[in-house]
């Protein structure tokens, strides 16, 4: 008896787009580069394949996407090589190598590129995953980070998108932030045997991220942890406040989240997380959930971003502030499928 053939799929956790779901893929290009041209920002496409020593050291050793993420390969000339997990490193690896800071300031960039991190599969996150970001550097005006946020909320009203939010908070900066990690790591000295193994590794490593964990024991300790916002110096509060007052004189809607700090080491200041809302009494995995009164809220992440000042000095370049941000396609275009409100399928020839 003949055996078989093995049927070739898909590897786990990548996918493809097929032709009937090309128009909404469409439909985001179109939206983002009209939005992305209107604010003056500027497309750039780095390598798949970068050194992977520029996310160990960018993106930082102590980060789940260094550890345990990255696709890493060693060519026959010995060197490591790792498919780019995330835009902004390669953005700043661009901005440094091809001497932008001589461009007009501030650079402004956007990047439609697909990622690859070594994640669990499951709702709207893959292994090979599609995001369009921007990049402001040059600035440490409030009003950029503010113009990354309403340039994606202008996206989401273009593509029909409801019930989006944004989670907002500062992390302070190098003078004012090892002040509050000696606080918080006071807090969590004598209630480590209270937190999973993973924060207890965190403690030492990267303690900021502490707050990063949702699992039901630490989130306990965490509700008890000291906020950052009253360790923020003069100029780090003064800037967070700018960043408030403009979300709120353009109409982003935000919460504020003392909490979040975003698991990538070299933010500085604001850092945020945008969410698309639904009430649903079903609950898959991979969904957010806060509990109501009601109706299971469900909170699907969509995008992220925040300050990032010492990134471009860290990997070699001059002292250089700047801000990004972005969306992560797969899930956007989820969300937009399923509304009642998305653009019309083009009619078969």
């Amino acid at each position: 008896m003949a055996k078989k053939s093995k049927q070739f799929q898909t590897p786990s956790g990548m996918h493809d787009i097929l032709p009937s779901e090309q128009y909404l893929w469409q439909h985001f290009y179109k939206v983002a580069e009209e939005i992305s041209a209107y604010y003056n920002f500027q497309r750039i496409d780095t390598p798949v394949l970068e050194f992977a020593d520029l996310f160990r050291k960018g993106t930082g050793q102590g980060t789940d996407i260094v550890a345990k993420e990255m696709y890493t390969l060693r060519t026959r000339g010995g060197d490591a090589l790792t498919l780019k997990p995330e835009g902004t490193p390669s953005i700043v690896r661009a901005y440094i190598q091809h001497g932008m800071k001589k461009w007009t300031s501030p650079v402004k960039l956007y990047y439609i590129a697909p990622m690859f991190r070594h994640d669990r599969p499951q709702r709207g996150r893959f292994r090979q995953f599609y995001q369009f970001g921007l990049e402001t550097i040059g600035e440490d005006d409030p009003a950029r980070d503010a113009e990354i946020l309403h340039a994606f909320f202008v996206i989401f009203g273009r593509l029909r998108l409801k019930n989006v939010v944004a989670e907002i908070n500062s992390i302070g900066c190098s003078s004012c932030r090892p002040k509050y990690i000696k606080t918080l790591k006071e807090h969590y000295r004598y209630r480590l045997r209270q937190v999973c193994k993973d924060c207890r590794g965190k403690y030492k490593d990267n303690p900021l991220r502490l707050l990063d964990c949702e699992e039901e024991k630490c989130a306990r300790v965490k509700t008890e942890t000291p906020h950052i916002l009253d360790y923020l110096c003069v100029d780090c509060n003064a800037h967070f406040k700018k960043v408030l007052e403009m979300l709120d004189s353009i109409g982003i809607p935000y919460l504020l989240n003392p909490y979040l700090v975003r698991g990538l080491e070299y933010y500085t200041r604001t850092v945020f997380e945008i969410f698309e809302e639904q009430i649903s009494p079903d609950v898959k995995e991979g969904d957010k959930v806060t509990s109501t009164k009601g109706p299971v809220v469900k909170r699907l992440a969509i995008g992220s971003g925040g300050r990032y000042d010492n990134l471009v000095k860290f990997l070699g370049g001059k002292d250089t502030p700047a801000v990004g941000g972005a969306l992560g396609m797969e899930r956007i275009l989820e969300a937009v499928a399923r509304s009642k409100n998305k653009p019309l399928k083009p009619a078969e020839p």
